[in-house]
This record gives structure tokens, C-alpha cells and sequence, in this order.
């Protein structure tokens, strides 16, 4: 029983942690990010004057659902918000999710 319970937890984690980190290709992400660094910077840099913000190292996981959630309706959706509503059509250029996936990696391997 308590073999059993051993295994059943290592898979529990193992689904989880494959889950819970992009499987995301840099290289490939980096011909996608072309789009972004207009507004973003092809370092990731970030632009004040266009409210575009550094994304230059920042974690998968937080760049992940942030365009799940701009792509979703989450974000970008409320007349007030003028800049979420211009990354929502931004993100919807990203077709797959393997693609925003991929754009993460990229992302995250920018020095900040």
C-alpha cells in the first residue's frame, strides 16, 4: 500500500511539473517576438512612450497566462483600458499555444 501511494504521488508530480513549466522553444520564439519588439524592444527593453513594458527575463508562467489572458477576453476587453486593448489583437497573432509558449522562452532568455 504504501509502494503504491509512493507512485502515485511521483506521477501526481510529475503531471504537475510538466504542467506548470513551458515546454517552449526559444529559437523559435525569437522569429515570433519580430511582432512584439515593435511596442516591447527587440531586447525586450520595453517602451515608456508607448506604455509597452519591459519584458526582458521575466518568467514563462506569468508571460504564459498573460497572453492566454489577453487572447482569452480576460484582458484587453474594457474600453478604458486603451493599451490592454491594443495587446489583445497583438496576441491573438500568436496561433497555437506552443507559440505563445515559444515566445516565453524567448522572453524569459533576455537579460534583463
Amino acid at each position: 500500500m504504501k509502494l503504491k501511494a509512493t507512485f502515485a504521488i511521483a506521477a501526481l508530480v510529475s503531471l504537475f511539473a510538466s504542467s506548470a513549466f513551458a515546454a517552449g522553444d526559444a529559437a523559435r520564439g525569437q522569429t515570433l517576438y519580430a511582432t512584439c519588439g515593435a511596442c516591447h524592444g527587440a531586447q525586450g527593453e520595453g517602451m515608456q512612450a508607448l506604455n509597452a513594458p519591459s519584458l526582458a527575463g521575466q518568467e514563462e508562467w506569468y508571460v504564459i497566462r498573460q497572453l492566454q489572458n489577453f487572447k482569452n477576453g480576460i484582458r484587453g476587453t474594457n474600453p478604458k483600458d486603451i493599451f490592454g486593448m491594443q495587446m489583445a489583437p497583438m496576441a491573438m497573432t500568436l496561433p497555437t499555444e506552443q507559440a505563445i509558449e515559444d515566445v516565453a522562452a524567448y522572453i524569459k532568455s533576455l537579460a534583463d
